[in-house]
């Protein structure tokens, strides 16, 4: 093969590395956004209507906001979230800075949703954490936090 006709083949092999190294780095450093709570009752959700079977035993699960939402297509989606700080910038109301798991379960910004709408519309939030994955993560006077989160 000629010089001439390597350097179309060098030049897409090297724009495939680079945008594999841009999609691992991307996804590494998580998206930022913040994070409510709401409490039971958790049901109904728009993705499992009035089945609690279908909700995590551990209470670990949140419902979507905005474009996490993805029309329907996060129900079941798993994200890791961590704390880092609340909204007022007052990193004390982290509990860790270890993440937790949440299961995405409902859509923050539905009229259905059992308790998730109002707290969604109020805070904007990414993210509306059941209470016990929320406490999982923050102090109990936090209303809402700063948060990092990324798809498991």
């Amino acid at each position: 093969m000629s010089p001439v006709q390597q350097q179309p083949q060098q030049l897409l092999l090297g724009l495939l590395l680079a945008s594999v190294v841009f999609a691992t780095v991307s996804r590494a450093a998580g998206d930022v956004g913040t994070a409510a709570y709401y409490s039971s009752p958790y049901t109904p959700t728009e993705c499992y209507r009035d089945d609690p079977s279908q909700l995590p035993p551990s209470n670990m699960f949140a419902a979507a906001g905005g474009e996490l939402w993805d029309n329907g297509a996060a129900c079941g989606r798993v994200y890791a979230v961590w704390c880092v700080g609340a909204s007022q910038s007052v990193p004390s109301n982290c509990v860790s800075d270890l993440p937790i798991e949440v299961k995405i379960i409902d859509n923050a910004f539905s009229a259905d949703s059992s308790a998730a709408a109002y707290k969604q519309s109020v805070t904007g939030a990414a993210l509306v954490l059941s209470e016990d994955a929320f406490n999982a993560i923050a102090k109990p006077f936090a209303d809402s936090l700063d948060i990092k989160f990324q798809v498991v």
